[in-house]
């Protein structure tokens, strides 16, 4: 079987590894020009690291990485509301670590170094005939395939092309910037939030330092409104106090090579579609606020390698609605808690503000990331 995978983030590239793995035909096209821009941080939860297992990189990505031991919650002052142990949590199930995404990546390449990668192109069309897949791409040629995996991002256009406009996305109307910090004497180990009225700063351990998140209403520090201006940013995220002044003097004055994150989600209506397959935010993207999105696009691969394992071209159909039954459901789920993370973090009234903060001094970490919790045991 001849697999075209759209899109070399970490759902396309896990799978391609996955897929040489057990030597499988597959063929990559990204439309970045490549991976010099992977610059941000990820989160990954025992849900998607034991894909490493099978790929033998687990001890790898435990070199690349930081455990993630706790989960502090501050208020908009910097006074500490909660401190959960992630350990009793997730522990049992395997390791979780925070890693830049572009050495996920350099991992995930390791498995699959001899798959075709063409960078700097994008499909931008395709005809599925029922019993192959005329691709066309961004650089004038065709190529034919039995599969096409569009994991092309939340902006898929081979869902477009599957679905129409299925579904609007789900905005928040807040974005974020994003940074690293280098030399800090902060806790390695420590994931630690500032949930203040229209701002929010998180700090997520990465091998040799931190990353940054801070976040608040597009309108008031997204780039529209303060251009590449670092410092007008700063400013408004000062008013969380001095116990993040490090963290916020860390910032770039001019914010040219600074990532923002517009915070919004998708959810398509279905994953397949006689030839074709959606992975990763092409199919469910994710806000940040669970830092779940990563390990389900790696769980997601595993389970389409699995399904493609055990079919020929024949008969790609039915693996393809298997897959979509095994993951529609338990993705969204997931994607459930981001987005209720997300009503409670992103609250720009200073009285609503307040009232959640006295909520969250009794709120238990089953009760924040339940769905993740009751996961962690749950077959795929």
């Amino acid at each position: 079987m001849k697999i075209i995978i759209a899109g070399a983030g970490v759902g396309g590239m896990a799978l391609a590894a996955l897929l040489r793995q057990r030597g499988a035909t597959a063929e990559l096209y990204e439309r970045a020009p490549n991976f010099d821009h992977s610059g941000y941080m990820l989160g990954l939860y025992p849900v998607g690291a034991r894909v490493f297992h099978g790929l033998d990189l687990m001890d790898d990505f435990v070199a690349a990485s930081e455990r993630m031991a706790t989960y502090t919650v501050c208020n908009g002052h910097g006074e500490e509301i909660h401190t959960y142990e992630l350990g009793p949590m997730l522990d049992q199930f395997g390791y979780s670590g925070g890693i830049m995404r572009g050495e996920l990546l350099a991992l995930l390449r390791q498995r699959c170094a001899d798959v075709p990668l063409h960078f700097g192109t994008s499909v931008t069309d395709f005809d599925d005939s029922g019993e192959q897949v005329t691709v066309q791409l961004s650089d004038g040629t065709q190529n034919t395939c039995d599969l096409l995996v569009g994991a092309d991002g939340i902006h898929s256009g081979i869902r477009q092309k599957l679905f129409g406009d299925d579904a609007p996305d789900h905005e928040t109307g807040w974005g974020c910037w994003v940074w690293i910090v280098r030399n800090t004497s902060r806790p390695a180990t420590a994931v630690r939030e500032h949930w203040g009225a229209g701002r929010f700063l998180g700090v997520y351990p990465i091998k040799g330092g931190l990353g940054v998140v801070a976040a608040g209403p597009s309108r008031t520090v997204g780039p529209e409104a303060v251009g590449r201006d670092g410092r007008k940013v700063k400013e408004h995220f000062s008013a969380l106090g001095p116990s993040v002044s490090d963290l916020v003097d860390a910032l770039p004055d001019d914010l040219g090579g600074t990532f923002w994150w517009k915070l919004s989600d998708h959810r398509s209506k279905s994953w397949a579609k006689g030839r074709v397959a959606l992975l990763g935010d092409s199919a469910c993207a994710f806000l940040p606020t669970a830092g779940v999105g990563a390990s389900i696009a790696l769980e997601s691969a595993a389970v389409l390698d699995d399904e493609l394992g055990r079919t020929d071209a024949c008969f790609l159909a039915g693996a393809l609605a298997r897959y979509e039954e095994r993951r529609k459901a338990r993705a969204e789920a997931f994607q459930a808690d981001s987005r209720k993370l997300a009503s409670m973090m992103m609250i720009e009234s200073v009285g609503m503000s307040w009232g959640r903060d006295q909520l969250m001094k009794f709120y238990t970490l089953d009760m924040l990331a339940k769905t993740i919790a009751q996961s962690l045991a749950k077959p795929i």
